[in-house]
């Protein structure tokens, strides 16, 4: 794990929410961050694909990448705001003995890498990133043309009557605006947008194909 060259890293918020998360992180999360997995298919990933996942967090989302990256020149870039995270998926990383992955601590919304990536993931991430359009316009300016950007984030729970507010209002004090105009935003980089919402708007997928 690296920090991004000339980074100084603040003390938000958020990386003092996740100082404490950084321990339960991984006990917890399986019970209300789903679609994972159906996220990552939507990746369309190959042998020989080169995936930048911006808010990798612990590293949940690698067992689901790697098995498809077989090429020696695939790889993932895992880059997280929280060097508490960080530090976690570093171990996962070593204790799994992957060889394609780089972690880097980064502020999303001034990442310069230097690089291109087939493939750029947001899972559970954006809507956490204050100035998220910023962070947006870095994600696509990381990817190769004809790449893909996928982002994985909670819905604003339209279908789900009454819990949608009490829902919405537990996410904003846990820093996740649900009521971001994300897929608006996707609509102005990307010419073709394919969106596809999962229980009643309990989180949604949006791939964008450059």
């Amino acid at each position: 794990m690296h920090p991004e060259s000339d980074l100084r890293m603040a003390d938000s918020p958020v990386q003092r929410y996740y100082r404490l998360q950084a321990t339960v992180y991984n006990l917890t999360r399986w019970s209300f961050l789903h679609g994972r997995a159906r996220a990552v298919g939507a990746l369309g990933l190959s042998p020989q694909s080169t995936v930048l996942e911006i808010g990798c967090g612990t590293g949940l989302n690698f067992r689901h990448i790697v098995p498809h990256l077989t090429s020696d020149d695939a790889r993932l870039v895992g880059v997280d705001f929280s060097a508490d995270m960080l530090q976690r998926a570093e171990r996962l990383v070593e204790r799994k003995g992957w060889k394609n992955i780089e972690l880097v601590q980064a502020d999303a919304t001034k990442l310069d890498l230097k690089q291109k990536f087939s493939r750029v993931f947001f899972c559970y991430s954006i809507a956490m990133i204050p100035d998220w359009q910023r962070a947006l316009e870095r994600a696509v300016e990381h990817l190769e043309d004809g790449g893909r950007l996928v982002v994985l984030e909670f819905g604003q729970f339209e279908k789900w009557g009454l819990l949608g507010r009490p829902i919405r209002r537990w996410l904003r004090v846990n820093h996740v605006e649900t009521e971001q105009p994300i897929k608006h935003e996707l609509k102005s980089h990307f010419q073709q947008i394919d969106f596809s919402s999962w229980m009643g708007g309990y989180n949604f997928v949006a791939v964008g194909t450059k």
